[in-house]
């Protein structure tokens, strides 16, 4: 049985994108509406909700996301207000299909799917190592990537 986690580093990458987005909707909120008052309104709700979704919601989503891989099982448990546990057996995956972005590597951000009959399991924010060895264990193609 081994255990999994996600790769820190996809954290920093998605609280810097989710920045840069909060930035470019402030700049875009004082840019197009003509009132000060609800232009400060928004700026001030974008930067609550920002500062809530990167300092509290995602550093407790991560550290509750869990995959466990033996012989015959593969298991994934996450969530922050509602937990969900998904099970699958590797006898039933049907095929996997695997996401990566650019330099991967480094940023973490790899994607595993199993499809299975009648459903899909998906592991995300996995380190490109846990990728190939996860996919080695269930025998679905490590050796390609």
């Amino acid at each position: 049985m081994r255990t999994y986690r996600p790769d820190r580093s996809g954290l920093s990458i998605l609280r810097l994108l989710i920045l840069l987005i909060a930035v470019a909707m402030i700049i875009l909120v004082n840019f197009f509406v003509p009132v000060r008052f609800p232009a400060l309104i928004t700026d001030i709700s974008i930067s609550g909700v920002t500062l809530l979704l990167t300092m509290v919601y995602l550093p407790l989503y991560y550290s509750s996301i869990k995959y466990t891989v033996t012989d015959t099982e593969i298991t994934c448990s996450s969530g922050v207000f509602l937990k969900y546990h998904q099970s699958i057996k590797i006898a039933s995956v049907q095929y996997t299909a695997v996401a990566s972005t650019p330099f991967s590597e480094y940023t973490g951000l790899n994607f595993i799917i199993f499809f299975v009959y009648g459903g899909r399991m998906k592991m995300f924010f996995l380190s490109k190592k846990d990728v190939v060895e996860i996919l080695s264990i269930t025998g679905t193609g490590g050796d390609t990537l």
